[in-house]
């Protein structure tokens, strides 16, 4: 499998066929993820891969010293079951 970025997106990729997807926007001069979307093909659903995309996504976000801002029900449930981002995270009082 192979991860993909490009504008507004994070892709996870077989065989060139969309595993699972991350939708954002940038804002802060590019320097913080506006996470909207986490979707995951129904034919790799239930095998822990939205976890996955968003733990890569986040390594990510964190190489290159970024923040994010959680919109998507997915994304804000994960930041909040795992307390190891919550760095990454920007406080909506900035």
């Amino acid at each position: 499998m192979e991860y993909k970025f490009t504008n507004n997106s994070f892709d996870l990729y077989k065989d060139e066929k969309i595993v699972a997807h991350i939708g954002f926007t940038m804002i802060d001069d590019n320097q913080t993820y506006v996470v909207e979307t986490t979707f995951v093909n129904d034919d790799y659903r239930g095998q822990g891969i939205a976890g996955k995309i968003t733990k890569e996504f986040l390594k990510n976000v964190a190489e290159q010293n970024q923040q994010v801002l959680a919109l998507c029900p997915f994304t804000v449930e994960f930041l909040k079951r795992h307390p190891e981002y919550q760095k990454l995270v920007k406080n909506s009082e900035e």
